[in-house]
């Protein structure tokens, strides 16, 4: 079997858990939470815990099971994101929200959220609950303080501690899950090893916007600022932006093309993708280096590296 067939064997295996488990008596949900499940998907959490378990020696079934519960924390976060976004569209698709209506989303991503814990409280055990939950309530608080930050020129340390919890922890709760399913007792540095992984997929995503056309990307590209967002690429050149401009382009509820492009050639220019992306490659070195240490499959590596070395 080629390295691309077991890939989409696993995958396969974790779109049939997706689809299985959700099991709701209302047809509303049935319909809402399978039309975002088929709207496809990376599905890099999963992928990073099942193929982690492979790697360490691990129950392959139980990392199905519960890479499927963490799957739907992210699809959930993103049916409330799409929400508070007023978005109308995900992955080139008429969004949840824009389909079924506000409280549907809304109430299909807390049935999502409460099926994790469901398959979590049945397949695994209290310290992986911890480790989710915690993920959980640090994914809320990340997108509270990006809701506060929207409008204004934030910090390195307020840019961190937004998408440690937007995106970091739940991907160090794969690492850290898939360590316990394996039975080593060193989860919490797997959970470490993972919340740099997360900090790297962040950060390119975050350079993505602001070189990727939004077809690539399956969402709208050079949204940031206009949705008022300072994030790692204007930072890092923070000293080199127009701030007036750039504080005028924040608050601005339409910004105009002119003053988005103004911005955004700079940012560009004077090198804030490209350091972001230096930082990002920083960290995946650092997550290669310390998985080194232990019987990590090519699989898993490879894997790794494309999350962070992607353009999409």
């Amino acid at each position: 079997m080629t390295r691309q067939s077991s890939l989409d064997s696993v995958k396969n295996r974790i779109e049939t858990a997706l689809s299985e488990n959700l099991d709701s008596s209302v047809d509303t949900i049935l319909k809402a939470g399978n039309s975002i499940i088929e709207a496809g998907g990376k599905r890099i959490r999963p992928l990073l815990l099942v193929y982690l378990v492979e790697s360490l020696g691990g129950n392959i079934d139980k990392a199905v099971i519960l890479g499927c519960g963490i799957e739907y924390i992210h699809i959930a976060s993103l049916l409330h994101d799409d929400v508070v976004d007023k978005a109308d569209s995900r992955r080139g698709k008429p969004s949840v929200n824009k389909v079924f209506g506000t409280e549907v989303a809304v109430l299909t991503g807390d049935y999502l959220y409460a099926k994790a814990l469901f398959l979590y409280a049945n397949y695994g055990n209290q310290k992986m609950i911890d480790i989710l939950s915690k993920a959980v309530m640090r994914m809320a608080e990340g997108q509270l303080l990006e809701l506060k930050s929207i409008g204004s020129i934030i910090d390195e340390k307020t840019y961190f501690d937004i998408i440690d919890g937007k995106t970091a922890y739940l991907i160090g709760a794969c690492f850290g899950v898939g360590a316990l399913i394996s039975n080593y007792e060193e989860y919490e540095k797997f959970f470490d090893i993972g919340l740099k992984l997360g900090r790297a997929f962040q950060l390119i995503d975050d350079a993505l916007d602001y070189e990727v056309d939004s077809q690539k990307l399956g969402k709208p590209s050079r949204s940031d600022l206009k949705e008022g967002k300072v994030t790692y690429p204007v930072i890092s050149v923070l000293d080199k932006i127009d701030k007036e401009l750039l504080r005028k382009v924040l608050v601005s509820q339409n910004p105009s093309q002119e003053e988005l492009d103004k911005i955004i050639d700079t940012v560009i220019e004077k090198g804030g993708v490209e350091r972001t992306k230096e930082l990002a490659f920083g960290l995946l070195e650092e997550v290669k280096r310390e998985l080194s240490l232990y019987p990590i499959t090519d699989k898993l590596m490879e894997l790794i590296e494309k999350t962070v070395k992607r353009d999409f």
